[in-house]
């Protein structure tokens, strides 16, 4: 990427696609792109500067003569106008994956991989890495609340990248330090079984060159079934009494986590964090970013400084605002998996005073096809008071004959009589699920709204 060109995305909003462009953009390229987004929140920065963006998909850029490269994500078709249009001119049309394979092959790369937390983990990473002052490459898959953006352009010699399996094109991209945080069955428009995912872990993992390290967390027990399989050099770090680097005297409240940090290896006792983030999930994002830098020979001062005033990650269990005369609390939340919505459920009581008010957004068909039975006992097992279900968002999936967020209500009433479960059909004012939750929530009741799709945008109609 030394010759500085024109570059178009197509999708350019998607948190990915965003902050490769941001980071091409700061380098002296010029960027421009299409989308349908109505929003295009992830962008702004590149729309201030000048950077033509178009807010519809159609032929009509690659009458720019002056495009050198067309890059798409997994989500845009091969065969769609713009990449068929692009081909037939002469322009070369390239992966995102690609792209950021060139971002970070000239410098030491960390990437950040796993089925979930890699998003907090690699923020977390990054943050320390920028309070460090080594003038990091970043670009993440979500808007970091300290930075209040998903990329940031350095000048020092570390990238840090969470690295997408959705896709499998994690394959693709040189990395020196693996952070692996958890192994779960995901992403099931792409992989038939567990299996297929732990095998394109392993693959990831054992890329990584002789100097370099995979980091992986022990408390995982599909991180446990791939370890005999791995060939590259290993740090592992957890709670458990086995790993490397250990997270020891964890003492979790609503608001934060405090815990010490030992290295199993040597006998030795690193130091003490509060971090001011709940739950044990974010102690084991913490202690992964913890053995990362570690590892880079960061002083556990600078990590612990700068975890403590780590502010998290937009839509990551983010608290939206409160209802003042009510004193209720509206916190959105990006959890689409069963586990990630069992960790999110676990939070959300430890908070709540009153009546855990759940609005969740089921995301793919193929998704909510296939973990249905999950979803179903993870919202049976869970404490909260009042579950509010719509309609899927399906993220460009066809529809699946009788999988839908009615009847998903429908099966969770019968089997959980002790949560009031209600389905709203989904509108893009929102207005009716507004009108059900202003009108069975009391003071001190906490309202969770869960999914990866737009149910986030019901928390400032409620707070209006």
């Amino acid at each position: 990427m030394y010759k500085k060109s024109h570059i178009h995305f197509v999708g350019i909003n998607g948190i990915g696609m965003s902050g490769i462009a941001k980071i091409l953009h700061a380098q002296g390229h010029s960027i421009s792109g299409c989308d349908l987004a109505l929003e295009m929140n992830n962008v702004q920065e590149l729309i201030t500067d000048g950077c033509n963006i178009s807010y519809s998909h159609n032929t009509t850029a690659c009458n720019d003569a002056s495009i050198d490269t067309f890059v798409y994500s997994s989500d845009v078709s091969y065969d769609s106008p713009e990449l068929i249009a692009a081909r037939n001119r002469g322009i070369k049309t390239v992966q995102r994956a690609v792209i950021l394979a060139e971002i970070m092959r000239p410098k030491f790369s960390i990437g950040v991989a796993g089925s979930h937390g890699k998003t907090t983990t690699s923020s977390m990473i990054s943050h320390i890495l920028t309070q460090a002052q080594v003038d990091p490459t970043v670009i993440v898959g979500g808007v970091m609340n300290n930075s209040h953006s998903n990329s940031r352009y350095g000048q020092g010699k570390y990238t840090v990248a969470e690295t997408d399996e959705s896709d499998k094109s994690l394959l693709l991209l040189p990395v020196c330090l693996a952070v692996l945080t958890n192994i779960d069955f995901e992403h099931v428009n792409v992989y038939k079984n567990l299996s297929e995912v732990s095998d394109v872990f392993t693959t990831y993992l054992n890329k990584v060159p002789f100097y370099g390290k995979a980091i992986v967390c022990l408390d995982d027990k599909n991180i446990q079934t791939i370890l005999p399989n791995l060939t590259c050099n290993i740090i592992t770090y957890g709670t458990t009494n086995q790993a490397h680097i250990q997270a020891i005297n964890i003492q979790l409240t609503s608001d934060d986590a405090s815990f010490d940090i030992i290295d199993t290896r040597c006998n030795l006792h690193i130091g003490h964090i509060k971090l001011p983030m709940p739950s044990i999930y974010n102690v084991l994002n913490a202690t992964a970013a913890i053995a990362t830098c570690l590892e880079i020979e960061l002083s556990f001062k600078t990590i612990k400084q700068a975890l403590e005033s780590f502010l998290g990650v937009d839509r990551r269990f983010t608290l939206k605002g409160i209802i003042a005369e009510k004193n209720i609390s509206i916190y959105d939340d990006y959890g689409h998996h069963p586990t990630e919505i069992h960790h999110s459920l676990i939070t959300a009581r430890r908070k709540c005073k009153n009546n855990l008010i759940v609005v969740f957004q089921p995301q793919r068909y193929s998704r909510t096809f296939h973990l249905w039975n999950e979803f179903i006992q993870t919202f049976k097992n869970s404490d909260i008071t009042h579950l509010i279900l719509t309609d899927i968002y399906g993220a460009s999936e066809t529809p699946i004959e009788n999988i839908s967020g009615e009847q998903l209500a429908l099966e969770i009433k019968t089997i959980a009589p002790h949560i009031q479960v209600d389905y709203i059909a989904y509108a893009n004012d929102l207005q009716e699920i507004k009108n059900k939750v202003l009108s069975i929530a009391v003071p001190h009741d906490l309202i969770l709204l869960l999914g990866a799709g737009k149910v986030n945008k019901l928390a400032q109609k409620l707070l209006l």
